[in-house]
């Protein structure tokens, strides 16, 4: 998604046109997020600065609760469904962050490492820890492509294949400890397999073993901090 040499103006040009072929606006969306932000909020700090990587629309952003929230995309025409609550930083992901260090409880990103190379990934994840608090969370929920290789690229702009053990693999790589993963976490597009009405969607998520999924959850620290479960 993200690429340095191109132009600006080609770069949101990219970005817009991805949006309308692959992702366009759906308002039932904020019905599956509501309930998938209740069921992650235990694990994002309510008291602390949260980023949001590859913010789309903005629903994660928009509906979890944190004391501060930074979204980041390359389309600028996407601010416009983030809220008032949410600051956005309009840039390539591949762009150092304008972050303090260790100043972010929460790091979040949901179908995005996989438009990107692993070193691209790599120098993605090495800002994330460093903005991270030493105690923060970075949460990924990314398609599974051991539960659905044969979807897996059909969005042309994937460029990297992942299960959950592999990038599991890749944050310790990058100095994260896996605290939590859940291999079969959702469906794997919320365009035709996600009931729509949140009391089935945190139904489903109550489940020992979810049918369709086909995207998996990982929730890591920066290396080095003590052992905690969610809050």
């Amino acid at each position: 998604m993200a690429n340095t040499f191109m132009s600006r103006s080609a770069i949101d040009t990219y970005s817009s046109v991805y949006h309308q072929v692959r992702f366009a606006f759906d308002p039932e969306r904020a019905k599956v997020w509501r309930a998938l932000c209740r069921y992650l909020q235990p694990w994002v700090s309510r008291e602390d600065p949260l980023l949001d990587l590859g913010a789309g629309y903005g629903e994660f952003s928009r509906l979890i609760q944190a004391q501060e929230k930074w979204a980041l995309d390359l389309n600028p025409a996407l601010i416009q469904h983030w809220g008032d609550g949410v600051r956005p930083l309009i840039q390539p992901a591949l762009d150092p962050l304008p972050l303090e260090t260790r100043s972010m409880g929460t790091v979040f990103s949901s179908n995005f490492f996989e438009h990107f190379t692993v070193d691209e990934g790599e120098q993605i994840l090495a800002e994330a820890r460093r903005v991270l608090k030493p105690h923060g969370r970075l949460i990924v929920v990314q398609p599974n492509f051991r539960l659905e290789p044969r979807r897996y690229f059909d969005d042309y702009t994937h460029k990297t294949a992942y299960t959950d053990t592999g990038f599991a693999g890749l944050l310790a790589a990058c100095g994260f400890r896996v605290v939590h993963t859940e291999p079969r976490f959702t469906p794997y597009s919320m365009k035709s397999r996600w009931p729509k009405a949140e009391w089935m969607v945190d139904l489903y998520l109550a489940l020992p073993w979810r049918p369709l999924a086909g995207q998996f959850l990982v929730i890591a620290e920066p290396d080095g901090a003590p052992r905690e479960g969610g809050d």
